[in-house]
C-alpha cells in the first residue's frame, strides 16, 4: 500500500478546512428526515389501523346482511354492493368466502358506445367462477340483453356453462348482477390470466373484452367417496360422492335402473354439522348438472368449505317420483293434440302450434319451478325448447309454457316431467368421512 507523505497529509487537511460546510442546510435536512420518518411511521400505523377497521366493517357488513333484511336493502342501494348483498342473502357459503378474504376485488371498467361495463371482482375455484358486475348507460338499460358471453384462458374459450339473472322490469340506468361460470371439468390455474368477453344486443352490438389476472391461490376441492345406498318406498338411489369447494358443494347421485318409479328430484337435501347447523341447496343460481333421466345427477348446495366441522351428515328427504310410463306427456304438434297424459289430479295440458302449456297444483309459495324437461320425438331425437315462461294463475298453481323447435320433428313427441309434487315417504342420512 502506498504511504502518504507528511507534507501531502498536511496539504490535504488544509484543503478540507477551506471547504465551506453548509451547517444550517445539514441541520434542516436532518430535521426534515426526522419529520418524514415520523410521518411515514404514523402512515404505516394508520394503514394497519385502516386494515383492521376495514376487516371489522366487512365482518359487520356480512353478518348484518344475513340478520337484518332492512340493512341488506339499504346496503344494496350503494353502487357496486348489490351483487354481493344478493349472494350473501341467498348463500351463506359466500358469507364464509368474504369472512376468509377469498373474494378477489378487480374493479375493471370499459366504456364503449355510451355503455360502461365494470367487472367488480371474482370468486374462483376448481368448479367455476362467480363474476359480479355493473352495467350502466345514460339511458334506460332494462331491455338491453346479453347476446353472448365467453370466459377465456390464454386465448382459449373455456368449456363452461354461463348463467346470469334477468334484469329489473322497472326503468333503470344501472344494472348490478353477477355472471356464473360452471366448468364441465376442473381447470388448471397455473396460468391465471383470463378474459371475460361479453356482447350486448344494442344497435351497435357493443362488445367488451375484460382481461383480468387472479393473484390469490385457488383452494383445492375436498372430495369424499361414499357409494352409499338409500331406499325410499322400495326405490333406490346411490350417493356416489360429495365434493366441497369454496363456491359449492356437489352431491353426485345415481339411480337404480331397476326402480319401478322414475325419481324426478329431491326437495330436501341438506348437510348438517355436529351443532345442527344446516347447509341447503342453492336457491339463486345453478342447482344441478347432469340429468336424472339419464341415471345420474350432481346437485349443488351451499358450501361449508371454510369450516372445520367435527362431524358432517348428509340428509335426503322429500324425494319426488312418478311411476314409469306415467312420467311424461305425449303430444302431436301437427294435429295440435295431447295424445296422452298421466292421471294426476289437477294436471292440465294444452298444445297450440309449437307451444305446450302445462298447469300443475303446487304447495310452494311464491316459487316457480321447471316442470318439463327432456323431450324426445318418434325417432328418438331430442327436441329443443326455444323459450319458456312461468305464470301463477293463483297461489296454488304453477303454469309453464314452452315453445319448441319443431322443423325436423317426427310426431308424436314425449315430454318428460322434471318436477311433480308426488313425494316418497322417509328421510335417509349418511355420515361423511371427514378424515
Amino acid at each position: 500500500m502506498k504511504q502518504v507523505k507528511k507534507h501531502d497529509y498536511d496539504t490535504f487537511v488544509k484543503e478540507l478546512e477551506q471547504i465551506d460546510v453548509p451547517h444550517e442546510q445539514l441541520e434542516a435536512s436532518y430535521i426534515k428526515s426526522i419529520i418524514r420518518f415520523q410521518k411515514e411511521k404514523r402512515n404505516r400505523q394508520r394503514k394497519w389501523q385502516g386494515i383492521v377497521v376495514t376487516c371489522a366493517l366487512l365482518l359487520l357488513f356480512v353478518t348484518s346482511i344475513r340478520i337484518s333484511p332492512a340493512f341488506a336493502s339499504a346496503i344494496a342501494k350503494i353502487p357496486g354492493f348489490a351483487p354481493l348483498v344478493q349472494m350473501i342473502t341467498y348463500d351463506k357459503g359466500v358469507e364464509d368466502i368474504l369472512h376468509n378474504n377469498y373474494y378477489e376485488e378487480l374493479g375493471l371498467s370499459q366504456t364503449k358506445n355510451g355503455l360502461t361495463f365494470t367487472l367488480l371482482g371474482v370468486i374462483a375455484d376448481e368448479t367455476g367462477m362467480i363474476l359480479p358486475y355493473t352495467f350502466s348507460a345514460p339511458f334506460d338499460v332494462r331491455h338491453l340483453k346479453i347476446k353472448e358471453i365467453e370466459l377465456r384462458q390464454n386465448g382459449r374459450v373455456l368449456p363452461a356453462g354461463m348463467s346470469y339473472s334477468g334484469y329489473d322490469e322497472k326503468e333503470t340506468f344501472l344494472i348490478e348482477e353477477k355472471l356464473e361460470a360452471t366448468f364441465k371439468d376442473p381447470i388448471s390455474y397455473d396460468n391465471a390470466e383470463f378474459e371475460l368477453y361479453i356482447q350486448f344486443d344494442d344497435e351497435k352490438q357493443t362488445e367488451f373484452t375484460i382481461p383480468f389476472l387472479l393473484k390469490k391461490p385457488i383452494a383445492k376441492t375436498k372430495i369424499y367417496e361414499l357409494n352409499e345406498k338409500m331406499s325410499f318406498e322400495g326405490q333406490h338411489i346411490i350417493v356416489k360422492s360429495v365434493s366441497i369447494s369454496p363456491l359449492r358443494t356437489g352431491i353426485t347421485i345415481a339411480l337404480d335402473p331397476n326402480n319401478e318409479m322414475r325419481i324426478l328430484g329431491f326437495d330436501d337435501i341438506r348437510l348438517l354439522d355436529e351443532k345442527g347447523e344446516e347447509w341447503t341447496t342453492i336457491s339463486n343460481g345453478l342447482t344441478a348438472t347432469g340429468n336424472l333421466i339419464d341415471g345420474e345427477e350432481t346437485v349443488f348446495m351451499q358450501s361449508n368449505y371454510f369450516r372445520e366441522p367435527k362431524k358432517l351428515t348428509l340428509s335426503i328427504g322429500k324425494v319426488k317420483a312418478l311411476p314409469k310410463g306415467q312420467d311424461f306427456i305425449e303430444v302431436d304438434f301437427k294435429q295440435k293434440k295431447v295424445l296422452s297424459k298421466p292421471l294426476l289430479q289437477g294436471l292440465k295440458v294444452q298444445v297450440n302450434k309449437q307451444m305446450v302449456t302445462i298447469n300443475v297444483p303446487t304447495s310452494y309459495k311464491d316459487k316457480n319451478i321447471g316442470l318439463l324437461g327432456t323431450t324426445i320425438d318418434a325417432n328418438g331425437e331430442t327436441v329443443y325448447s326455444n323459450s319458456g315462461s312461468f305464470h301463477r294463475p293463483d297461489e296454488n298453481i304453477i303454469e309453464q309454457t314452452e315453445t319448441y323447435d319443431i322443423k325436423e320433428v317426427v310426431n308424436p313427441v314425449r315430454i318428460y316431467f322434471t318436477h311433480y309434487e308426488n313425494f316418497l315417504d322417509g328421510t335417509q342420512t349418511v355420515d361423511i368421512p371427514l378424515k
